[in-house]
């Protein structure tokens, strides 16, 4: 999406991830602003909303978004799916905005099979040594919070030219798409990577919604025009 494109006003169905909440990096007023001017039926939170379970950390505008989600659920269909940094919160955030939670949320449209996985099930190493993956995003956090007046350059470069980064993305698409083809599964979204990606391979079509921690911020939207990742320019 260009400058000078606008934000989609009608579409079916939202999927954003990897808000985190909580974190300086964070982009809550603008995934606000996201939701306030566009016109859609479903809501899907694909995990990750929050950084973690300290809710001391939550900012004025983080609540704001919080607050956002009630009153949509309350007319709108909002889907949490819950992601390795929300295991938990997803029972307290249900309690508090009225969103269902899952750990995988499938559905069905004119036909197709539909599901929404946050992704982190796909990544062996955060699997078998989950301190040191949380320890892992919360340095690239401080890297993304140091680098906020040097128009990211170093954070992006840490993105584009990291093997290890570069492989997870891979990896939890293929996964993904291995995953979908078992329980015919046509389309699969995911998130966790920070990385927006479109594949598709053997009959299945893979998204990755990107992430609402670093700017641009990406989403994907579901309507009468197709499936598209978006890019989110204030």
């Amino acid at each position: 999406m260009s400058k000078k494109e606008k934000i989609p006003k009608r579409i079916h169905t939202i999927i954003l991830s990897d808000l985190h909440l909580g974190s300086r990096v964070s982009q809550s007023s603008e995934a606000t602003d996201l939701l306030k001017k566009t016109s859609f039926r479903k809501l899907i939170l694909l995990g990750d909303i929050f950084e973690d379970l300290n809710f001391k950390q939550l900012r004025e505008r983080d609540w704001k978004f919080i607050s956002l989600i009630g009153k949509i659920s309350k007319t709108h269909k909002v889907r949490w799916v819950e992601g390795n940094h929300d295991l938990e919160l997803s029972k307290i955030f249900g309690g508090l905005t009225g969103a269902r939670a899952y750990k995988v949320y499938r559905w069905r449209h004119k036909g197709k099979n539909y599901a929404a996985i946050h992704g982190h099930q796909f990544d062996d190493f955060l699997v078998n040594y989950p301190l040191i993956g949380n320890w892992a995003g919360k340095i690239y956090n401080l890297i993304q919070l140091v680098d906020f007046f040097n128009d990211k350059k170093i954070s992006h470069f840490v993105k584009r030219s990291s093997k290890g980064w570069l492989r997870l993305s891979d990896k939890v698409a293929k996964r993904a798409i291995l995953y979908a083809q078992m329980r015919n599964i046509d389309y699969v979204f995911c998130g966790h990577t920070h990385k927006a990606m479109e594949l598709k391979s053997d009959g299945v079509h893979y998204y990755n919604s990107g992430c609402w921690a670093d700017v641009p911020s990406t989403y994907i939207t579901l309507g009468d025009s197709g499936i598209k990742i978006q890019k989110y320019i204030g």
